[in-house]
């Protein structure tokens, strides 16, 4: 099998060509974490999105910039290769290919682990998915997960940049250790058991599937590998300089998000942020807000 029709093959996952209604309109995207191991200051989701064609050409020109520098594409991990000096070229030829992708938009968010962990129980609860019906959690969330924050934003913002009438679906690296709370968590949310018509995600009929595939021979989602490593690297810095920006940061981050579609696909979570999103779903729960989710939070 040709290398340039493994897109076509991961397609198929989510894009099954059995006879059934087909919905044309559908984007796809690679996501990535950083900084999800124990004692992390920040953690963060990051990845591009956009159409197939898109993916297409990415996916044809990856592995032959890999072997002008003799890497094979199982052996390319971002969080080794941007630490050393000797691979700065290549990634500048990867970095300068994913800007030149005008189709391929990137989406990242990050939140500070401290100003998670700061919140009651019950909030963590509710900022990692827990669905609260009836005054009740109905639903367990991941409450000591702090990258599910962010994880979710990155979901709803590619589902909001889908057109009306498609799906967008989504790819994560197999060996990622939130490959099963995320498989439930998207069952959960197409789920008619759960749903919230007062939901403030009004694009949430157009989230597709996930899907795992290998990182080691998908460049796409090395592409996510590499951004993440990038943005985490900038989120560590920025903790100690808020008025860093990230298109100022280096040259190669720069080349990343030169595709971003609007700004808001790209954010940090602190625990203003955090309060923010508790007050929203105060305000959207209604009846239903859990009186022990006001903890620390101003009164109504």
């Amino acid at each position: 099998m040709k290398r340039g029709s493994r897109i076509e093959e991961l397609a198929r996952l989510v894009h099954p060509r059995d006879g059934h209604r087909k919905i044309f309109a559908m984007i796809d995207a690679y996501l990535d974490e950083s900084g999800i191991h124990d004692n992390a200051a920040v953690c963060v989701i990051a990845g591009f999105f956009g159409g197939i064609s898109g993916w297409k050409t990415l996916e044809s020109r990856w592995e032959p910039i890999l072997k002008n520098h003799h890497v094979a594409l199982d052996e390319f991990h971002a969080k080794d290769f941007v630490k050393r000096q000797r691979y700065a070229p290549l990634l500048n030829e990867l970095t300068t290919l994913i800007s030149g992708l005008s189709k391929i938009h990137p989406v990242c968010f990050s939140i500070d682990v401290n100003d998670f962990n700061s919140l009651s129980y019950g909030q963590r609860k509710f900022m990692t998915g827990a669905i609260v019906k009836h005054r009740k959690m109905i639903t367990s969330g991941c409450p000591s997960k702090p990258y599910f924050v962010p994880f979710q934003l990155c979901i709803k913002n590619v589902c909001d940049s889908a057109p009306i009438g498609g799906k967008a679906h989504f790819f994560f690296g197999l060996d990622k250790p939130f490959a099963g709370y995320a498989t439930e968590l998207f069952a959960q949310t197409k789920s008619d058991e759960y749903a919230f018509p007062e939901s403030d995600w009004k694009t949430k009929d157009r989230l597709g599937d996930p899907s795992f595939p290998l990182a080691k021979e998908t460049p796409q989602l090395q592409a996510a590998d590499l951004f993440v490593h990038l943005a985490y690297q900038f989120y560590l810095k920025h903790r100690e300089d808020d008025s860093l920006l990230m298109d100022r940061y280096s040259p190669l981050l720069t080349r990343c998000i030169c595709n971003l579609m609007v700004k808001q696909d790209i954010g940090h979570q602190n625990r203003q942020q955090l309060i923010a999103t508790l007050l929203n779903g105060r305000k959207t729960l209604g009846k239903d807000w859990l009186s022990e989710f006001n903890e620390g939070l101003p009164k109504e």
